[in-house]
């Protein structure tokens, strides 16, 4: 290959990096999503289909196929991240249309939204007792991965606060990290917890990333 022919290349490569990256920034929140302000856009928007209860009974729900997602089901919301939901949001898909009119920050206020149809106020409270008594000395009180306990571990403890990378995370692999562990980490406190405690764990330090 000419040396033209591998700097043409390269620069397309580069094009192409740059473009993925342009694009993925674009895949997560500039600041911290508001419920509030995610309501107000998904009853507006979104509740003619997926119900104002976001179970996906909402009064359109019966000519459509596929039917519209029910955000109540915790096992199906368990297996998306909520950049995949703010992805689906922005295209479209299947019977739903795009709804790249939307802001960014009303689209990411939205998703929030979606998130406490299935992570309900009540998990997040007993969540909330459980990670002040488990994980708080190490994550710290606001989940920055700043607590007392994780100066000595061998890896810095994870940022829960990050409202990046907590909108690519799945809640099913987050709950994996904690039944499982990861290896040199240090984690080792939520192992002995049971699966509901778990989960309502999850359910508080999903609300880091957003505010009400």
């Amino acid at each position: 290959m000419h040396s033209l022919q591998k700097l043409s290349l390269f620069l397309m490569m580069l094009l192409f990096v740059y473009a993925f990256n342009a694009f993925a920034q674009e895949m997560y929140p500039k600041k911290k999503p508001a419920v509030s302000s995610g309501k107000a856009v998904y009853d507006k928007q979104c509740a003619t289909c997926h119900g104002p209860k976001g179970d996906g009974k909402g009064a359109a729900a019966a000519g459509l196929n596929p039917k519209p997602t029910d955000f109540t089901d915790h096992s199906q919301m368990r297996l998306k991240s909520p950049a995949e939901f703010y992805d689906i949001m922005i295209k479209g898909k299947g019977a739903m249309p795009s709804f790249k009119s939307l802001k960014d920050d009303e689209a990411w206020d939205v998703v929030s939204y979606l998130i406490t149809f299935s992570d309900t106020k009540d998990m997040a409270a007993k969540g909330k007792d459980i990670y002040f008594r488990d994980c708080a000395f190490c994550h710290g009180k606001t989940g920055a991965g700043d607590g007392p306990g994780g100066a000595s571990l061998p890896l810095k403890p994870r940022n829960f606060a990050d409202i990046k990378w907590m909108a690519e995370q799945k809640d099913g692999a987050l709950y994996q990290n904690m039944a499982m562990g990861i290896p040199t980490s240090g984690i080792a406190c939520a192992a002995k917890l049971k699966p509901e405690e778990r989960w309502n764990v999850l359910s508080y330090i999903r609300a880091f990333t957003y505010s009400n």
